[in-house]
């Protein structure tokens, strides 16, 4: 169950607004009275303004996106309903649901000592994309029509968001370690994961394609905050190497927002 509200006061085309603004308010009730063996909620804010610059003939941009699920009756949200960042349509420049709270996970190796024959339990450090349970971006863009209203257009952008885990009981055991043995109020996250922000940069070439009505966009991005470090970290201090992309070219078809 989704009760909505709504208000529209955008100008111009859905595709290109010129000016205004729109909200969407939404609050997904999921489980519950309802039946079915998943209860959460999930509150959700969408907020876009569209300024006419130059004279009209741009078009200042921006978006806020925020949201947060939450489980109820001793039931922790799903894995797949958590929050992953990345992709087109949030924060531009990282790889598709790339950004998320990442913890370290201690798990325990069985081997066998091969002079002795026995067994040997071995504790080795392992990380887990976890997902958040809250998630906020903002989008802003200059658009800057080349040919016609929208036909042909350059866009600079900058993307800022992270999406974070503010109430650790909801990690369920599953998400961490399916045989259950993990100890989540000792999980800890690794640094720049669950804080602070990631950000994207850079400029889109937007075609409008009037068969499917939506624009065809490559986009030049660059990523200031990216994990681009190596974490000593977890029980047995194990490295862990990061290299994310400092610069992305990719293409695709809609709009970020």
């Amino acid at each position: 169950m989704i009760p909505s509200f709504s208000r529209n006061k955008t100008q111009g085309s859905p595709i290109f607004p010129v000016g205004g603004s729109s909200l969407s308010a939404t609050f997904e009730f999921t489980g519950g009275f309802l039946g079915g063996n998943v209860n959460y909620v999930r509150p959700t804010l969408d907020y876009r303004y569209f300024k006419p610059m130059n004279k009209g003939r741009n078009i200042l941009a921006v978006r806020f996106l925020g949201s947060h699920v939450q489980g109820f009756g001793g039931v922790s949200v799903p894995y797949y309903e958590r929050f992953f960042m990345g992709g087109d349509f949030d924060i531009r420049g990282f790889d598709f649901r790339s950004i998320s709270p990442i913890a370290f996970v201690t798990r325990n190796l069985s081997v066998t000592d091969p002079e002795t024959g026995n067994a040997v339990i071995r504790p080795f450090d392992d990380i887990v994309y976890v997902g958040g349970d809250t998630q906020g971006v903002l989008n802003i863009e200059y658009r800057i029509p080349i040919v016609g209203k929208g036909t042909f257009t350059l866009a600079p952008y900058f993307d800022i968001g992270n999406a974070w885990v503010l109430n650790k009981n909801q990690l369920t055991r599953q998400v961490l370690d399916n045989e259950g043995k993990i100890q989540i109020e000792t999980v800890k996250f690794l640094p720049g994961t669950n804080s602070g922000f990631r950000t994207s940069t850079g400029v889109e070439l937007q075609v409008m394609m009037p068969v499917i009505q939506a624009p065809f966009r490559l986009i030049f991005a660059f990523n200031p905050n990216r994990l681009d470090r190596t974490i000593f970290g977890g029980a047995t201090g194990a490295p862990f190497f990061f290299r994310e992309k400092g610069r992305d070219f990719k293409f695709t078809v809609g709009r970020t927002f």
